[in-house]
Formats: C-alpha cells, structure tokens, sequence
C-alpha cells in the first residue's frame, strides 16, 4: 500500500528517478485544479446540431464531387472534427481527386466553381506558394480547392460550435461515443 504522504505515490517514472539518483532533489507539485469556465462561455450547442453541421459539410462535398464528374480512383471522402479556439469544434470534409495534367485539373476546376456560385457561395482565386487555390464562403463555412500535379484537393470546413471541453476532446480524437 501506497503512503498517502509520499509525494512520489502517484509518480512511478519520478520514483526510479528518484532511486537511481539520489543526490538529485525531485520535488512534486500537487495539480492544479481545473480552471472554471468563463462566465460569459458559449452554451454548448445540442448533439443533433452537430450531427446537423456535419451533415450539412457532408452534402456540400458530396455536391462538389458530383459536379466534378466521376472519379473512380478517388478515394473515398474523410470528414473529421478540428478544434477552433475557445471549446469549439469544427467538422471538415475533405478528399482528393486525381487528375491526368493540369488541363484535367482547369475542367474540374471550372465545374466546381461554376456549382459554388450556382449554389450561392463567394469565391476568388488565391495562391499558397506556387500552387493556386479557390477558396470559397458562405454562412460562416468555407471551401478550399487546391491544385497540384497528380490530384485535386477538396476540403470543405464547417462552422465553429460551441461544445463543453470533454465533447471537444472526445470529438478532435475520434472518441465520439463517449460524448
């Protein structure tokens, strides 16, 4: 049995440290107790709302896809929750399409810009470095659409929500059942 007294009960690697060098002074903080949530926190937003956003980023890569033609080396899309400042989750939506040269990747681009604005989103063309981009918004959500050699980039993000910290963490590490 552990001496409740012993600072190093709770800290084995710290306890061989300890042992295998006893002329070094080990000292054990007691933790800190968790910080209160702000009083002018967000309230959380329900479970069905993110069920609901994540649907709605879903149904907008799934449109961008459609519009893009078929892709039959494409692999599947990958939707995953992002943290956001200030316990918030974000769902995003993302996936590659191949493409056969860049006269390939100017079709796919036209037919995904020409379904953005039909679909009432605001875009301009950008660059990161050498390699263009579209990037596109509408309520608070954004698409991104990166060309490079071999593939098109997709990656459709969602709204910043509001969850409690153990929702966001059971979120960002793929734990969603324990929410």
């Amino acid at each position: 049995m552990t001496d409740p007294q012993d600072p190093l009960a709770q800290a084995p690697l710290l306890r061989v440290v300890h042992e295998r060098h006893p002329d070094v002074d080990v000292v054990v903080l007691p933790p800190e107790a968790p910080a209160p949530e702000p009083a002018d926190a967000p309230v959380p937003v329900t479970d069905a709302a993110l069920d609901a956003e994540r649907s709605r980023v879903e149904a907008v890569l799934a449109g961008l896809l459609a519009a893009a033609g078929p892709a039959d080396a494409a692999p599947a899309p990958r939707t995953t929750w992002r943290s956001a400042p200030a316990s918030h989750v974000v769902p995003v939506a993302e996936t590659r399409l191949p493409i056969d040269g860049p006269e390939a990747g100017v079709v796919v681009g036209r037919a995904l810009s020409a379904r953005l604005r039909a679909d009432g989103w605001d875009g301009h063309l950008d660059h990161a470095g050498v390699t263009p981009l579209l990037l596109a918004a509408l309520d608070d959500r954004s698409v991104r659409v990166a060309w490079l050699d071999d593939a098109v980039l997709l990656t459709v993000r969602g709204r910043n929500l509001p969850v409690a910290t153990a929702t966001a963490r059971a979120l960002v590490s793929g734990t969603e059942g324990d929410r």
